[in-house]
């Protein structure tokens, strides 16, 4: 980072020296030859700040200029910088200069974030109490006005680590699993508990995302993990149906709507609400090997190919990943 030094007068110098004759050189105590005596070029202007270096251009901070007096005794105050000030939680900038934006701030919900602030991970206090219970999740603050957080995110691997992921026990239907992040995959069920409002959105294997299911709900019977008062707002009727409007179920629990088995066992024990039995699975394929490889998310084929999603020509095709975000 530049540094900028006092008395950098540049050229020009001894000239304005000369026209001023030896009464300037005296009055200004023998000062350097160069300026005629003077610390400083009368009117020259240098870039200046007087906060910490590595805070210059972070966030709302910026250099100032500071002009030498009439007299070249000197540089006058920094005018027209910005300094780091604390950081505030009601704004979309980053008033410390740190390179983080509402760092150390918690909200009630992603719709309380200050507006223009990018899709990310914030901190979330559903209770407002502080402390133990404050989580990271990743808000979404665009789509549709934005406030959306994320319930869960399976992403399609060659390493073949999706299928275990989602092989939550029904003790922990509303713990957290994995770091909050559109990247990797996570799971917070807690969310469930505060979530009025849900849309699930599929990224295929190009890169194209599609919303294929909204819905709206009263609630969670935190036993039976089935939605209070379902109601379909938008999207494709089988997800609908298969992911949303129906049971939840693991390899210990069996609570789909199937007559002869337990999906999630038939899915090689992938945890997910099912109904006869899925739409679209987080971690297992419809395809025999269930497996696949271990990559991951899949979706009905028929579905992808109706919300324009690209398929692999089998009946349950391979996603990059399945998001289901939840507002109140």
């Amino acid at each position: 980072m530049r540094r900028f030094e006092d008395g950098d007068a540049g050229g020009g110098g001894s000239a304005s020296a000369s026209s001023a004759g030896g009464s300037a050189s005296s009055a200004s105590g023998g000062g350097s030859a160069s300026s005629g005596g003077r610390a400083c070029e009368p009117g020259h202007q240098e870039a200046c700040y007087d906060g910490p270096p590595a805070a210059v251009n972070l966030g709302i901070c910026r250099t100032g200029v500071k002009t030498c007096d009439d007299e070249g005794n000197g540089y006058g105050p920094c005018a027209g910088q910005i300094l780091p000030a604390a950081e505030r939680c009601d704004t979309a900038e980053d008033e410390d200069c740190d390179g983080a934006v509402n760092q150390g701030c918690a909200y009630a919900r992603c719709a309380d974030l200050p507006r223009g602030l990018p899709r990310g991970v914030y901190t979330l206090d559903l209770d407002g109490a502080g402390g133990d219970p404050e989580f990271p999740v990743v808000c979404d603050l665009e789509t549709d006005g934005g406030g959306w957080a994320l319930v869960y995110n399976s992403v399609g691997s060659a390493e073949g680590t999706t299928l275990s992921f989602w092989d939550i026990p029904y003790a922990e239907r509303l713990g957290t699993k994995g770091g909050p992040s559109l990247e990797r995959n996570f799971y917070r069920g807690s969310l469930y508990l505060v979530g009025r409002e849900y849309r699930d959105e599929i990224a295929d294997i190009e890169g194209t995302v599609a919303e294929v299911m909204r819905a709206t709900a009263k609630g969670i019977d935190t036993t039976t993990m089935k939605f209070l008062g379902p109601m379909q707002r938008s999207g494709d009727a089988d997800v609908y149906f298969s992911q949303f409007l129906s049971g939840w179920s693991s390899r210990d629990h069996d609570g789909d709507t199937a007559p002869d088995n337990n999906c999630a066992e038939a899915s090689l024990n992938v945890t997910q609400h099912y109904a006869q039995c899925w739409a679209y699975n987080l971690g297992a394929d419809g395809d025999a090997p269930l497996d696949d490889g271990g990559w991951g998310p899949h979706l009905d084929t028929h579905i992808a190919e109706w919300v324009g999603l690209a398929n692999d020509q089998t009946r349950y095709t391979r996603v990059r990943r399945i998001s289901r975000w939840t507002r109140w």
